[in-house]
């Protein structure tokens, strides 16, 4: 998971995230200027990406200082461990948007609620304002 503030990221070491600690969906507005459609779009990119292997396009999404203490190696492990057994992506079953702040940095978060063949999975990628990825999680549901 990514943990935005202080101008650096670090990698947790909580299962299915990378560097941001997103907190529970709580409906709160999106930040200032952040439109729901264009997060969404956002996000199903993003998990475009993730679900057909390409981790160098997801790190060069990523927010430059979430992508120096992120390497493909370690989104690849991610979703190995979090995705396993889940088996093949199918297709988004629903989605939605939520606005969250964390060490004074305001950011929204598109959640997707995937379909797998075996076991669904949601997956929950955060932007900051100006749509750079800044965080991920994903959990089989």
């Amino acid at each position: 998971m990514v943990y935005p503030g202080a101008g650096r990221a670090a990698v947790s070491d909580r299962p299915g995230c990378l560097p941001l600690l997103l907190t529970a969906c709580r409906g709160a507005p999106l930040p200032e200027g952040m439109e729901e459609d264009r997060l969404l779009s956002a996000g199903r990119e993003v998990l475009a990406a993730l679900v057909s292997g390409d981790y160098e396009t997801v790190c060069g999404m990523l927010r430059p200082d979430v992508a120096a203490e992120v390497s493909e190696e370690e989104l690849r492990s991610l979703m190995l461990r979090q995705l396993d057994g889940a088996g093949v992506y199918k297709q988004i079953e629903s989605s939605m948007v939520t606005g969250q702040s964390s060490d004074g940095e305001d950011y929204g978060v598109a959640v997707l609620y995937c379909e797998f063949d075996r076991k669904d999975a949601v997956f929950r990628l955060a932007f900051d304002p100006d749509y750079a990825l800044i965080g991920l999680e994903v959990k089989q549901q």
